[in-house]
């Protein structure tokens, strides 16, 4: 099941201007190209997985209003081992049908791993237009054979997503002006964050307050960002 037919699929992410792909949406892309319906590797299901070592069932999380779209799956994924990065995103991507991901060897790029009481985790975020969206973490329990245990999600909805904003930059830092403070020269960054929604990250000067969003289609300023202490 490794990834030697992935072209087939990283074609999706061609003339990407005109949108992302993503998950779950029936939205056409802007080019009027129907959404994806095959993956570059073998599909696994939900019946394939079995409960890990000492439990009697496999737990998956899923959203509250929409039972289709599944945050988290906790069972033994796979049989096979992972060893490395390759084998993680080639188990993550075998479950795309399940999760939702269109294609996650051109939308998913490695972070890193982290290490601890005998497991690892593997870390891929998600880019859209180069720019960070979702995260996908697979957690491997080195005691039980570097076997997939956990499939944790965070990926974004991308399919036809417009990452051309309709505000421009001078405009959102107008409108953070409105409510806060802004320095001179301040500039913003433009984000995809979870909606998913289109914003302008804006530094500002507050007590409480060091930064805000600004809604990259109408200007609204949509999250505020406190001050941790």
């Amino acid at each position: 099941m490794k990834k030697a037919a992935i072209a087939a699929v990283s074609i999706i992410m061609a003339g990407i201007m005109c949108g992302c792909a993503g998950k779950g949406s029936k939205s056409k892309r802007a080019d009027g190209r129907e959404r994806p319906t095959s993956w570059s590797v073998a599909q696994r299901s939900l019946e394939d997985i079995t409960p890990r070592d000492g439990e009697t069932q496999v737990f998956v999380k899923r959203d509250e209003e929409d039972d289709d779209i599944i945050y988290l799956i906790q069972g033994t994924l796979s049989p096979d081992p992972v060893n490395n990065k390759e084998d993680a995103l080639d188990v993550i991507a075998s479950y795309s049908e399940v999760m939702g991901f269109i294609d996650v060897y051109s939308e998913l790029q490695f972070s890193k791993t982290i290490e601890y009481d005998r497991k690892i985790d593997y870390i891929f975020d998600q880019y859209c237009d180069g720019m960070k969206a979702g995260k996908v973490e697979l957690t491997v329990n080195v005691i039980n054979g570097n076997k997939a245990e956990v499939l944790n999600s965070s990926y974004m909805d991308l399919w036809g997503f417009s990452t051309k904003p309709k505000v421009s930059e001078a405009e959102a830092i107008k409108c953070a002006e409105a409510k806060y403070k802004v320095g001179n020269g301040t500039k913003a960054e433009l984000k995809i964050i979870d909606g998913p929604k289109l914003v302008w990250d804006v530094p500002v000067t507050h007590t409480y307050i060091t930064e805000v969003y600004v809604d990259a289609n109408n200007g609204d300023i949509v999250h505020e960002v406190e001050v941790v202490y």
